[in-house]
This record gives structure tokens, sequence and C-alpha cells, in this order.
């Protein structure tokens, strides 16, 4: 019996926010929302809704699909391809995708060219640059749906999209609730967008009684149909009730549990005997076609969203139905068990389709999927097999049971989804193939290489899903078994077994380099040792290890240069001239420069440069220059089509230079836009310490503290391989620590700075001293006797460092053998100079210069605001406050008031009830970004609100209205 759609019913919130989302985005804005429920709740039917109301927007679908084992990789990104190329045409698709479009031939050859260097691990950066530019010049609508069957790459544009947020675009994400476990990589995405308040969320209850009875008299409100006895005009509910016993309404309400599906499964049976189990309630509408239509929804149930010729080939090889088959299937179509799409057949609803699918005998199931299997095969030869066609023929195999013909094309699905970067396709694939490896004969001939290759291939794989503790196990079980006659397939083993360990965190990589070392010595194959020597000199660098880093560079350069390698000649000098400038050396930055030379237009070369020199010239102090070869840097790796990798190590050092120079708002949107699309690794590690270092700063104490807790375990591993985390994160914590009034615990975070084996690098050992200096001087306030001539010997050994006058200005004041002012007023990082202010604020204070510290406290409340250093901010205030540093009642003195601001008596009753609130936020020391974050609104608004605040009470700053509030 065909279903007639009902109005949307029950949805009227729901259909009201999606609404208002597409205004925004008509209006140049940008939203993301998310629409979950259970399966047959409506979702689709609540986002057809919405998108049917999108006149003068693109509106395109991508929707994500199950394989039965895994899924489809790309299935939902090829959907929102076409639909783009539908809606402007490929030429304008690929010009706004720009150079690196031919990192979407991985979703659809058919449409991109494919480009020798762009990588499909960009697919999320290319799509998400592609809509961005096509939203600019009119609104697109973008439906990801399923996304409980979502692949990695198709979460990780989720989340891109999410996060850059186009002006133009309107993102709606829908998922099954119940199908999204604890352990569902789906869950984290999802939490992410809550926790950055990036999407506005939608959960779709059950109907209640009263809306079900709505629903079920709105389907039956149609013209008569033949043989049901049911009809009517619409509206027309008298006569409904004459033709529909309300008791039958009512137990529809009770059998369907007020599931829109169920209602619109059930309703054309009231009056029947109703089915109890919500299965056979699916199966009502296949249980009353007939048995030929029944046999080609079991056909159609193997493969969902089969094709027209693929399902007529795989109904000859299974001999499933008859030459009429067409008869047959619009059967089905008419009963609404299936749909027609553009290219073929797929069911109403995925929740049939499971039932159906079900219901097959365990010989036709395998049957089917053979069949299917074969005919794909013939379909797509090698060269024309997508990674998601290769999955799909794999899967079947495997439901086959054919065991040799399902490892060969695991193996074939595996490599070519490590190839295009679907690493959720190609560690399912590769894990099945080992799994099978055992049980086929002859394994290593039917899959086309030997078992250890495999293991390495699998690997890099879990690898490259951050799987890295199983990647590391299988990476071993891989060395395990490499044959003593390959020694210098073993060393490339031992290589990147190396390069998981250190993204495990595990410290086994230096040793299992040495390994490798000794199976190529010099002459057997100079271009594995030249890799192998760079991986040990990078290494001892990160390490703190310079000298054994100079060592070992040298060596990769003789090796290099034995085999005329520029590439490897370039990257050691790098690592060369990092390694010098670490000893102090600072003509190390001429052989950094030099490195850039030799590298000419080879990327690994110049990508070492532009990451490595400017983090060389920060380390001394240089921001500005810093800055400048960072720039350059991510003009070049756009031209080069680097992967993202790379450009955003580049572009964390852009963001460090912007920390030192004071543009904290800047950097800090940066980190909350690009941390979480970071992979877990030592990288993500970096940013994760700064972003909480910045946090911190800025006044969000609670929030770096917690994250502090969050990230402890993470922290201590990777600090056991990198000195640069192990300092940033003990001075990190100390800070906290002394935030907190914990001055014993600040003390031992920093404490190795005095250890004999500390690599003691001054551009590390300044920060942890200075933080010492605070602590040490904590402890001496509560009468504690605390040695500091340790920590001055480990201060007189970086004298001959570039910032050594403002980190040992800031050393002495902290212990009192010094004063403040030189700190303030010696170049270096912002918040020192903030803090030093703040600081000689509070010693004018205790010295009785009340007046000094009025104006010293003011300059630091201004200067602080000026960059959003919301923590100096505060803590000048309460001091202030407390003090009763008061002018007239008006506030700080000096340059904290304009000059000739008159004073005003005018009090916090004219406010708003809003005003108040944002007041209250100023009083705390939120800058504006802060208080929109904290309040949700923009800060364009936050800054309104703060102008109106200062205009109604008559002052002139946000000190003197924070002063106000106090009061």
């Amino acid at each position: 019996m065909p279903v007639p759609r009902a109005r949307l019913v029950g949805r009227a919130p729901e259909l009201g926010a999606l609404e208002a989302a597409l205004a925004d985005v008509r209006s140049g804005g940008s939203r993301t929302v998310v629409v979950a429920g259970e399966a047959g709740i409506g979702k689709t039917r609540l986002l057809d809704e919405l998108t049917s109301r999108a006149d003068g927007a693109h509106v395109i679908v991508g929707q994500c699909a199950d394989s039965g084992s895994g899924p489809v990789p790309y299935a939902a990104l090829a959907g929102l391809l076409h639909g783009i190329v539908q809606a402007v045409g490929p030429e304008t698709a690929v010009a706004a995708a720009g150079p690196a479009a031919g990192a979407l031939a991985a979703v659809t050859p058919q449409l991109f060219a494919p480009a020798s260097d762009a990588g499909a691990d960009r697919i999320p950066e290319v799509l998400t640059d592609l809509l961005t530019a096509l939203a600019a010049q009119r609104p697109f609508v973008v439906v990801l749906e399923d996304l409980h069957w979502s692949d990695d790459i198709t979460r990780a544009v989720a989340v891109r999209l999410a996060r850059t947020a186009p002006s133009g675009l309107l993102l709606l994400l829908s998922y099954r609730s119940d199908d999204v476990g604890r352990a569902h990589p789906l869950r984290t995405v999802m939490a992410e967008l809550d926790r950055a308040r990036l999407a506005t969320r939608l959960d779709l209850s059950r109907l209640g009684a009263d809306e079900v009875r709505e629903m079920a008299r709105d389907l039956l409100a149609e013209p008569a149909r033949p043989g049901t006895g049911l009809g009517g005009a619409p509206g027309n509910l008298t006569d409904l009730n004459d033709l529909v016993d309300l008791a039958d309404l009512t137990d529809l309400a009770d059998r369907s549990e007020g599931v829109p599906f169920y209602v619109e499964e059930l309703v054309g049976f009231l009056g029947t005997d109703l089915p109890d189990s919500l299965r056979d309630i699916l199966l009502l509408r296949y249980w009353n076609l007939s048995r030929r239509a029944q046999a080609l929804c079991r056909v159609v149930a193997a493969n969902p969203r089969v094709r027209y010729d693929v399902l007529d080939a795989v109904l000859a090889d299974a001999a499933a139905d008859g030459p009429d088959h067409e008869e047959t299937a619009r059967e089905a179509v008419d009963a609404r068990v299936l749909v027609v799409t553009d290219v073929g057949y797929t069911f109403r609803h995925a929740l049939v389709q499971e039932a159906v699918y079900a219901e097959l005998l365990p010989g036709e199931r395998r049957r089917l999927h053979a069949a299917y299997a074969r005919v794909l095969e013939r379909a797509y030869p090698p060269g024309a097999r997508s990674v998601a066609k290769l999955s799909r023929i794999a899967d079947h195999w495997w439901r086959a049971g054919v065991l040799d013909q399902a490892l060969a094309a695991a193996v074939a699905g595996h490599n070519a989804a490590a190839a295009d970067a679907a690493s959720a396709a190609s560690v399912a694939l590769g894990e099945r193939a080992l799994e099978l490896w055992e049980q086929v004969p002859d394994a290593e001939a039917v899959a086309g290489l030997p078992h250890h290759e495999l293991l390495r291939t699998v690997a890099e794989s879990l690898r490259g899903s951050t799987r890295t503790a199983r990647a590391l196990a299988v990476a071993h079980e891989a060395v395990a078994e490499w044959p003593d006659d390959d020694p210098v397939g073993l060393a490339r083993a031992l290589s990147d077994t190396a390069l998981i360990a250190g993204q495990a965190g595990s410290d086994e990589g230096p040793g299992l380099i040495e390994r490798a070392l000794a199976l190529v010595e010099p002459g057997r194959d100079d271009a594995v040792r030249g890799q192998l020597l760079i991986l040990r000199a990078r290494r001892a660098m990160l390490d703190g290890r310079s000298k054994e880093g100079m060592e070992s560079a040298t060596a990769a350069y003789e090796a290099a240069t034995a085999i005329g390698s520029d590439e490897i000649r370039a990257v050691a000098l790098n690592l060369r001239g990092v390694s010098r400038m670490q000893l102090g050396d600072m003509d190390g930055f001429a052989e950094i420069e030099r490195g850039r030379a030799v590298a000419g237009d080879a990327w690994q070369g110049l990508s070492r440069y532009y990451i490595n020199g400017s983090d060389a010239l920060l380390t001394v102090g240089d921001a500005a220059g810093a800055a400048k070869i960072a720039e350059e840097g991510v003009s070049a790796a756009r031209r080069y089509g680097a992967s993202e990798g790379s450009r955003v190590m580049i572009e964390g050092n852009i963001v460090e230079a912007q920390i030192d120079l004071g543009d904290w708002a800047e950097a800090a949107a940066w980190y909350e836009r690009t941390v979480p699309l970071v992979h877990d690794s030592v990288y993500a590690v970096y940013l994760g310490e700064r972003r909480t270092w910045l946090a911190m700063w800025r006044g969000f104490v609670e929030q770096a503290q917690a994250e502090a807790r969050r990230r402890a375990a993470t922290w201590d591993r990777f600090g056991r391989l990198e000195a640069q985390i192990r300092s940033r994160v003990a001075t990190t914590r100390a800070e906290l620590a002394l935030l907190r009034d914990e001055p014993d615990e600040a003390l031992e975070r920093v404490s190795a700075v005095i250890a004999p084996d500390d690599p003691h690098i001054p551009v590390y050992d300044l920060p942890r001293l200075a933080v010492a200096a605070r602590a040490i001087a904590r402890l001496r306030q509560q009468g504690r006797d605390v040695d500091d001539a340790p920590y001055r010997v480990e201060l007189a050994r970086c004298t001959h460092w570039p910032t050594y006058p403002v980190w040992s200005a800031v050393f002495e004041a902290e212990l009192g053998t010094g004063p403040w002012t030189a700190a303030a007023e010696l170049p270096g990082p912002a918040h020192l100079r903030l803090h030093a202010l703040y600081r000689e604020g509070a010693r004018l204070l205790e010295a009785g210069d009340r007046a000094g510290a009025r104006t010293t406290l003011g300059t630091a409340v201004t200067e602080a605001e000026r960059i959003g250093a919301g923590l100096v901010v505060r803590q000048a205030l309460d001091l202030s406050t407390r003090a009763g540093l008061l002018d007239g009642g008006t506030g700080l003195a000096g340059p904290a008031r304009a000059a000739g601001a008159p004073p005003s008596d005018a009090g916090t009753d004219s406010l708003t009830a809003r005003e108040r609130q944002v007041l209250a936020l100023v009083a705390e020391g939120l800058t504006n970004g802060q208080i929109a974050e904290r309040l949700f609104i923009s800060a364009k608004t936050a800054s309104v609100h703060v102008s109106a605040i200062l205009r109604k009470l008559g002052v002139a700053t946000r000190t003197e209205a924070a002063l106000r509030a106090s009061r």
C-alpha cells in the first residue's frame, strides 16, 4: 500500500530553530545544526522540510553508508561533490577547490583529476576551501546524514566545516543516537562540537499519543485508495472518525511507541491485527508483496543503493528473477518498500533493509554476496576501482565465505585505502586480511605480498588512524617476522617502528634506530642510512642531546653527499644548525639558511627551514623575524600543495610569535580553531600545552587547571621524549600550582632544571628558573628556609643567551634582589612586562607609596586589557580593590583613566539587566572576547554593551567601571 506523506507533526520548535539558522545564513552568517534521534524518529523528514524552504540557496546532500562490516569510504563526500558539480558546474568546482583540487580525486575520480602533489589526507581541507569559496557567492545548505556510519575523513570534514564556519554556509548533521555507543568515534566529535559551542543540537523525541493520532488522521486524509475503504478530504475528521475506530488509533499509538516511521508503516493496517514485534512492523509491507517481489527485495537488501545495471547483472548471475523483473520492482516501489533514485533502487528506510536482510537464509546470503562480488569485479576493472568499490568487493567476498578471494580483495582494498588516506577502511580491511591469512592456503601468493610486509602496512594505517598503541604492537610483529636475508627492508621496518613509538609516547625509538643503523653500514644503502641518521639527529636534538644531534646530522650530510641527495643534505644542515644554536653557537642559524639554499624546490628541506628556522628565531627572542619566516612558509606551503600537517606546524610558530608580541586574541582564536583538528601526536601535545598556558594568562584559570589535569598522563608520556615538552609542561604546571597557592608543588615541578642530567638548554631553563624564584619567594614568605644557590648556578650558565637579561631580571625581582622596573622595561615576551608592572604596583603599595601603586597598577590593567591578559587584569583589580586605591570614588589614577575624564556619581541603576551582567564580568577582569564566550554572544555585541556601560556610568575605562561595580 503506498504511503502518503503526512504534514510534519510535533516538530514545530525544531523546525523553527532550523528556519532561524537558515535565516542567519541568508544574512551572511554561518551555522551548524546537529539533528539526533533514534532510528525512524524523523530526522530526514525534518531536514527535507527545511531544505524544501531553502529558496535561493544551493542544497547538497551526502549520506553515509554501511557496508555491513564498516563504513563505506567517502560515501557521503561523493554525494556532496556530485551535488556541488550539479549546482555550479565542473569547471567552477575545480577552480574553487584551488591548486590542491586533485586531492578530491580519491572521492570522485570521474570529476577531479588526481594530482601527485595533493594527497588524499587533504580532503577535509580542500573540500572546506571549496565550499567556503562557493558559499561566498551564494548560500549553501550542506546536509551530512547518517553520521553513525561515517568514516574518519567524513567526520573530519564535518568538524572542519563547523570550526571554520564559512560565511553563507548552513551545515546540517544527522545521526542515530541509539547507534552511537561509548566507544563510537562520532561520540568524540559530538562532544567536541558541544564543548566548543560550535553547533545547535536538536534531539528529536518520540511523538505523544495525541500527535500520533494527528499524524495518522493526516495520513488517512487522502483520496480513497482502491480496496482500502479508507480515504477522505484532508481535514474532514468527522468522516474519518466514522471510518476509523478511535480504539484503533489508540492501539496505533501504543504499537508505534511514538516513532513516526512506525506510524507510517502501521496506519494502512488499522482495523487488522497489528503486530507486537517492531521487526514484524517493519516487514508488514514486505510480507504483503508477491513472492517474486520479496525475492527481489532480498537481492537489493544484500547491497543497498544498488545500481540498475549491477542489479540486472546480479539477477542474471544468481538466477534470482525472470526477464521481467522491472515489473516485479515496480510492485515493490508502489508498495513503498523500495524507492527509485537517480541511479538505482534502495529501501525506503534503512530499518526495513536491515529487517529484510535478516530474512536471508545462510546459503542465499552467501550466494547473493558472491554474485555481487563477481559482478562488481567485472563492472570495475582494476584501474577503475575506487576505494569505495574495492571496499564493497572485499566485503561481498567476505560475506560470501570465499576466503581466498576475500583475502585478495581485502589486501587490494587495504592498499588503496592507505594510499587515499581512508584510514578507517584501510585498518578494517588490513585487520581482516591478517585474520584471513592463516585460513587461506598459500596466502602469500593469493595476497601478492608476504605476511611481514602486510603487518608493516597495517601498522602504518593504524598510525594514520591515531591508534598508536595497536600500531606499535603490529609494527613489532612485522619486525619479529622480517627475514634475515633482507637487512635493508628490516632497517626500513625498524625506522617505521621508531616513528610510531615516538607518536605513541614510547621511549624505545632511539634503540630501534640504532638497531636499524647497524643493518645498513656505510655503502650498503646510503639512502636508507641517511634517512635513519636524520631520524637519529632529530630525536637527539628534540631531547636536548645537542652534541649527539650535531654528530648525527654531520654523518647524515656525508651519507647524502655520497649519493647526491640534496634533500637529505638540506635537512641535515638544518638539524645541525638547530643543535649548534641549542649549544649557544648563534652561527648555527647560518647553517639553517644554508640548508634552505641546498633544498632548492624540495619541500622536505624547505619545510624544515620554515619550521625550524622560525622556531630558532623564537628561541633567541626575535619574534618579528620568526613571524616573517613562518609567514613566508605558509605561502610556500600553499604553492607546493603541502600537507595540512606541515602548514599547521608553520602557522603554530606564527602564533607563538603573536603571543610574544602581545597579539593574544588572534593567537587564542587560532588555537581554538586548530587544536581540535590535529590528530593525536607529539605536535598535538605542543599545541595543547601552549593553548593551556595562554588560557591561564588570559584569565581562564579554572579552564586551564582542568585541561592540565585532563592531559597530565599524555604530557608526562611525551615529555619523556622531548626536552621542550618537559620544560614547557613543567613551567605551566608550576604557574598553575602557584595560582592554587601551592608553592611546594610549583618548585617541585621545575626543580629538574638543577638536576645534573638535565640538558641545560637556556631557552628552556630560563622560564623554569623564573618560576622557581617565584615559588622560593612564596615559601620564604611562609617562613621556610629555601636555598636559591643551585638555581643561581644554573642561571649563570645562561648568560650567553640573548634573552638572558629580561629573564634574569625577573629572577632577581621575584627573590627581592632586583627591581621590577628593570624587568618591565627590558625587551621580552609581552606577559613579562605585564607581570612586572603588577608586581611593581604591589611593591609600591607595600612600601606605602599609594599614588605610585595606583599609577603603576593602572598601567598594568590598561596594557593587559589591550592584549587580553585577563589574569593580570584580575590580579591588579583585586589588589586595588582590597587596598582601596580609589581616586574620589572613580577608580585608578594615571593611565587607567583618560586625561580630563570627570568623576561621576552615577550608579548602576541606570544599567539594563544584561549590562549589569556584562559589568560583573568586566569586574572579573574578562576581555570582550571572554565575555562573549561566557554569555554566548558575539564579541561585537559585548563591545557595544561595554561602551554603553562606560557612557551610563560616566567613566572612561573598564577599570573604573569594574571598581564602580565592586562598590
